[in-house]
């Protein structure tokens, strides 16, 4: 605070340039509250940060969290399966265990266990999805190496509907009204295979024991307790899922029961020139994980599985506004306990604890805006952190540059330390040098934004063989083996509609991502992913609404880590969707929706059964 408050005091002295203004974002993105922990417009964030609206979630079908992700630059996303599935997602090369996940801005149930599906959490009541990339250590704290990603409910929902019925009974009900979401999907997902997987492995002709029942409701309420705004967010997420897998990894008849809940009060109070925050949080999870020991040979557990997760904590901030210049400082306090019972009578429970103090300027100046910023944390008994970040960000002309530097660090999660037969409590936390530049050009097409970052990590936690079981198959465990350098391009670019139409290309080149001490690439980090996109908009009138097709694809790894399981392997893969809507009346459409139209079998993941080409159909109030 003193570095900062002697800065302060040399900025004073210095003539300011005020930026010249930038063209305006879409009304539901002009501002994001992730990138610096407090609003700022999108131009004016720093860190680079994308959004997926709500608008894009309707009319592009997003059902899940984890659909939103797949379509932005620097996010790795694959699916294990169909609706109901886990999804595999990182950031830049990062695992899911080095991305902070929020829900309105408190983490997630489940972060201190590296258990956060959001393949299971709906996009219903989901205002906005803001993306921020890059470490985020210093305002945010362990487990943002990659970035972070906030999801924000919506504190006033509109009257909305929608119905859905697709192949393999896909059914979905969604409404939405007086503050209240709700959303409930049920997939028997029971589809015919081919009759081997790329990677050689037995499967079955019928994919059964994969059927999905999820129930999920938010609500949202905000008012104004005298000169203190206070807004309640809550989410509740229960499913039931069978995972048929291939053997050895997963029993033909497992099956598992999912609890997720989160909530969230914040105070806020807005004076002439600051804004001070008092959030808190708490959130729970409940895992039950079983098989059928007696007549499925593949079946690893004697009892069901449970594993619970419990936390809470507290946020307190304040946001001062200068002519030129914006300081936001804060403590975070929270702790969380985690039980683990692997099913055959071996049971773990650990506390876990978190208290960080930070602080971050932003002055604008001759030569651009300046931010700077620091966090000191402790995380219980596994140490603690100073974090120092530097960015800027100058705009010239039709361009604006930005330029980021920071450490990072993740403290190892319960799973990795503690988990009955996999845990190894010896393990130290990850520290990263990361680093980017990007340079948008606001006025050509409807903008572009080129990108490239650097990443650095020491004491990279990766899952190795450490020994045998009974039946000659490896075991694997967590340790602090490898050094980890990752690198690559992003280029994100919009045209702007003609006659209706617009196009985007959201394209990622990790051109490094490579374990310094094998000499390997990482698992599961392909070398190019791409999304294009075309949306053709109608007019005000008449009977046709919109429709679209979107191309996803990835290369093919450049080489394999055999020290690495199959599944965690990336290998080529693209899939093809189409939709079309249509205005039935004035405040009902009618859209018509087609997945993986080239019809892949088998996802880039351990070749994970796909259901192939699926069509629904949705009626929907607009």
């Amino acid at each position: 605070m003193a570095l900062i408050g002697a800065l302060r005091v040399v900025a004073a002295a210095i003539t300011v340039v005020s930026p010249s203004p930038a063209p305006s974002a879409p009304p539901q993105i002009a501002h994001v509250v992730t990138s610096d922990r407090s609003e700022t417009t999108l131009h004016d964030a720093i860190r680079t940060t994308y959004v997926v609206t709500a608008a894009e979630i309707a009319r592009r079908g997003y059902r899940t969290v984890g659909d939103a992700l797949a379509d932005v630059p620097g996010v790795e996303y694959a699916a294990y399966g169909p609706i109901g599935a886990s999804v595999d997602y990182g950031i830049r090369g990062s695992s899911s265990a080095q991305v902070l996940v929020l829900v309105n801005g408190a983490p997630i149930s489940g972060e201190l266990a590296n258990s956060v599906e959001l393949g299971n959490f709906s996009t219903a009541g989901v205002r906005r999805i803001e993306i921020v990339e890059g470490g985020g250590s210093t305002l945010y704290g362990t487990g943002a190496i990659g970035g972070i990603i906030n999801i924000l409910t919506d504190a006033a929902p509109a009257r909305s509907a929608l119905i859905r019925y697709g192949s393999f009974d896909d059914r979905e009900v969604r409404v939405s009204g007086g503050g209240f979401s709700f959303d409930r999907t049920v997939a028997t997902n029971a589809y015919a295979l081919p009759p081997s997987a790329s990677n050689g492995a037995p499967n079955p002709t019928l994919h059964d024991n994969a059927d999905y029942r999820a129930t999920s409701a938010t609500y949202g309420g905000s008012r104004m307790l005298g000169d203190v705004r206070a807004t309640l967010n809550a989410t509740s997420e229960s499913d039931d899922t069978g995972a048929i897998g291939f053997f050895p990894y997963y029993s033909e008849t497992s099956r598992e029961h999912d609890v997720n809940d989160n909530a969230s009060l914040s105070l806020e109070r807005d004076r002439a020139q600051s804004q001070a925050v008092a959030q808190f949080f708490g959130g729970s999870q409940r895992i039950s994980f079983g098989c059928n020991a007696a007549s499925d040979a593949s079946c690893y557990t004697q009892f069901t599985s449970l594993n619970t997760e419990g936390r809470t904590g507290v946020g307190l901030r304040d946001t001062v506004h200068g002519a030129h210049e914006r300081t936001i400082y804060g403590v975070d306090l929270s702790r969380g306990v985690v039980r683990s019972d692997d099913g055959n009578g071996n049971v773990v429970s650990n506390a876990l604890a978190q208290s960080a103090a930070y602080a971050q300027e932003s002055l604008i100046l001759p030569a651009g805006e300046l931010s700077f910023g620091l966090r000191a944390e402790r995380d219980g008994s596994l140490g603690g952190s100073l974090t120092p970040s530097l960015g800027w960000m100058r705009d010239i002309g039709a361009f604006t540059l930005r330029a980021n530097a920071a450490s990072a660090f993740r403290a190892p999660n319960a799973s990795e330390l503690y988990f009955p037969g996999y845990g190894y409590a010896g393990l130290h936390p990850e520290r990263a040098g990361v680093g980017d530049l990007a340079l948008t050009d606001r006025r050509a097409l409807g903008g572009i934004t080129l990108g490239w970052f650097t990443n650095r990590t020491n004491d990279l936690i990766v899952s190795i063989p450490v020994g045998f079981d009974s039946n000659g198959f490896p075991i694997y465990g967590p340790r602090n083996v490898d050094h980890a350098f990752m690198q690559g391009f992003t280029l994100d670019a919009s045209t702007l509609p003609f006659h209706g139409i617009t196009t985007t290309l959201a394209l990622t080149d990790l051109y490094r991502a490579e374990n310094l001490d094998s000499g390997m690439r990482l698992p599961n980090d392909p070398v190019v992913s791409a999304s294009l996109g075309l949306d053709l908009h109608g007019g005000a009138r008449g009977w046709f609404d919109e429709a679209g097709i979107r191309l996803r694809a990835q290369s093919a790894r450049a080489a394999v880590d055999h020290t690495q399981p199959l599944f965690f392997q990336a290998d080529t893969y693209s899939t093809l969707g189409a939709y079309v809507r249509a205005r039935i009346a004035p405040k009902l459409l009618l859209t018509l929706r087609g997945e993986n139209l080239g019809n892949e079998r088998y996802a880039a993941i351990a070749g994970y059964p796909m259901p192939g080409r699926t069509f629904a159909v949705e009626l929907s109030t607009k």
